[in-house]
């Protein structure tokens, strides 16, 4: 396969090395972040919660304790007094649906606020059962009761915003991070972070909803916030400490933005496969499971357990495959045979259109993909499948109209699309005999002339692979060796640092902020340009050293860091308590912290920047001057 420097035994053989290899080096680079590390904690610290955990983990056993018995009552006189409270809000779920939730708020803390929010929630819940309470109602409330999880989110502080604030975007909080009180008069709202989770929704859309729901007016939503403010609104931010229940009749779990954060010290080699293999058993669930032969679904929300559509676009179906195939290609295990054969099996159903699908060969970027996923099949087992064959006919006669003879790109094609054009070019030869590397490196020259390398990244990660496969057997050109340099710099120059962060924002660590979106926050876009930049580092002309030398330890430790963030973004145990989707969203990648969405195309990405920077490891131990394990 392209851009492999060594043959599968080569691999196979680094892999037993891979584990010890980054450990060494995650051990060097840990030693020289200690105090970076604990200067950032000091910082950050007074921007904790003030709810004790004591208090914390006092508050919710009451509350338990008032849902298992279906009714809210005095504390025991045996027990410490619940702790005075500003905000608090109770929510009850079963399988992931909210049935129940109740929130009070008050200006002066009062200990008297979480046995309201949990009266309403209860109460809230009961409007949902039957109405008419006969001999089986006891029954019915014993066994609700056992099935609930239950979520609390209280804080003992409300800070006003700011005049300063009231035009930042998000009042100048990140989504999911703060919940929010709005008063009107001698009455108040309060919304926690993770109804804002739910509904991907920051402050000052809350502030919107909240002030709605004060005034019963509709229009109040069509205010900005300073207008409200104006208009007799005021607004109060806290930082809540989160209780949940990750499943029914297991104790609470203390969460951020929804979930748990995930310390550097977790990632190495092993969990890296781990990740990788559980992401790829995801995007094979993600299949189709019609009569249909639709391949990959379109976006999940786990949130409500549903899909956009049965079918995702013909790019990102394709992706998909290219994903898996690429991962089932690094191993012999069962998993990776699972995944090569669902991977192939998406490409044969990308291959027969049905209405209202859009045909792969009629969509640039969809015919495109095909050719780079069907690349990574023997091409025998293509053309011998009438499927596949009928895709890559079709795909490579698509691909030789949006190039003229010169190697000049179709005007109409979208800027962002250039990259992957290359790649689709390079990688032809592997599908037919024609000779299309004149053009793939035309286009090339053509991206990395007209790009400077802060843009290069919207190319990434298809130009970097196109440049590195065009390149397997000679050195670069020194404008594309410096424009990919130049690249991976500025990358890491906007990646967010643990020791720069707000306690709050700490998950945020290892993701790439693009200052040129809307919304300068870390997302899914992280994984763009660390797909490539993983293959830069296995590549020995791009990231020159061994495990101890060169550029190797440094470039090591930011991939594990951007890897951190991917972690942070995927769907586990603590997670999946607020969605309807269970078990059938785990491993899921999220298109970002506050955003739950996920869209194969983001499981793809992910799963190929895993597989990508386990191959690069392997090759680094290979490489001379590093000890060899017996």
């Amino acid at each position: 396969m392209m851009h492999e420097n060594n043959t599968m035994s080569q691999q196979q053989s680094s892999n037993a090395r891979s584990d010890n290899t980054l450990r060494k080096t995650l051990s060097q680079i840990r030693a020289m972040c200690v105090v970076l590390f604990v200067g950032g904690l000091a910082i950050t610290a007074l921007a904790q919660p003030t709810v004790s955990v004591e208090d914390s983990l006092h508050a919710y056993q009451q509350v338990d304790r008032w849902v298992r018995q279906w009714e809210v009552t005095g504390v025991d006189e045996d027990q410490d007094p619940l702790p005075s409270l500003s905000a608090a809000i109770v929510t009850l779920r079963v399988n992931g649906r909210v049935i129940g939730r109740g929130s009070a708020a008050s200006m002066n803390a009062t200990s008297g606020l979480l046995g309201s929010a949990t009266k309403q929630a209860i109460s809230s819940a009961n409007a949902k059962l039957p109405v008419d309470r006969d001999a089986m109602w006891d029954e019915l409330i014993a066994d609700l009761s056992q099935r609930i999880m239950i979520t609390i989110e209280i804080a003992d502080v409300l800070v006003p915003i700011s005049d300063s604030q009231l035009d930042l975007a998000g009042f100048g909080y990140t989504p999911g991070s703060m919940g929010l009180v709005a008063r009107r008069g001698d009455r108040l709202e309060v919304s926690g972070p993770e109804s804002m989770l739910m509904r991907a929704t920051d402050l000052g859309q809350s502030a919107m909803a909240l002030s709605n729901t004060l005034a019963g007016d509709a229009s109040v939503m069509l205010k900005s916030p300073r207008e409200l403010v104006e208009s007799g609104f005021a607004f109060f931010r806290f930082e809540p400490v989160v209780l949940a229940q990750p499943a029914p009749m297991l104790g609470a779990s203390f969460l951020d933005r929804g979930g748990r954060v995930v310390e550097r010290s977790e990632i190495g080699m092993r969990s890296i496969e781990t990740m990788a293999s559980s992401i790829a058993g995801h995007l094979m669930s993600r299949q189709w499971a019609g009569v249909e032969p639709y391949g990959m679904m379109g976006t999940l929300d786990p949130v409500s357990g549903k899909v956009d559509s049965p079918f995702a676009s013909p790019f990102e179906q394709a992706l998909s495959a290219y994903a898996l195939l690429r991962y089932g290609n690094m191993g012999q295990t069962r998993h990776h045979q699972d995944a090569t054969i669902a991977g192939t099996s998406v490409l044969k159903a990308l291959a027969k259109v049905h209405d209202p699908e859009v045909a792969p060969w009629g969509d640039p970027v969809g015919a495109c993909m095909s050719i780079i996923a069907l690349s990574e099949i023997q091409l025998i087992d293509t053309l011998g499948d009438p499927s596949l064959n009928a895709l890559r006919l079709k795909s490579l006669e698509t691909l030789d109209g949006l190039v003229d003879a010169q190697g000049k790109l179709n005007q109409d094609l979208p800027i962002a699309s250039h990259g992957l054009i290359a790649h689709a070019l390079v990688r032809a030869h592997q599908l037919d005999p024609r000779d299309r590397t004149g053009l793939a490196s035309g286009v090339i020259s053509q991206i990395i002339v007209s790009t400077p390398p802060s843009a290069l990244v919207a190319q990434m990660p298809f130009l970097g692979w196109a440049i590195v496969e065009s390149n397997d057997e000679q050195g670069f050109e020194l404008d594309t060796l410096t424009g990919l340099m130049e690249m991976r710099e500025l990358v890491w120059e906007h990646q967010l640092n643990r020791a720069d962060l707000d306690w709050t924002d700490r998950d945020l660590a290892g993701g790439v902020v693009f200052t040129s979106a809307s919304a300068p926050l870390p997302s899914w876009l992280t994984l763009k340009p660390i797909a490539f930049l993983a293959t830069m580092l296995g590549d020995e002309r791009l990231t020159p050293g061994t495990i101890s030398s060169g550029d190797v330890p440094n470039q090591i430790g930011k991939q594990v860091d951007a890897i951190r963030f991917v972690r942070q973004l995927c769907a586990t145990d603590e997670t999946l308590h607020f969605y309807e989707a269970g078990r059938k969203a785990q491993w899921g990648v999220r298109m970002s912290l506050w955003d739950q969405s996920m869209p194969v195309e983001v499981d793809a990405l992910a799963l190929l920047t895993l597989t990508e920077t386990t191959r690069a490891i392997g090759l680094i131990g290979t490489r001379p001057g590093v000890e060899q394990s017996p």
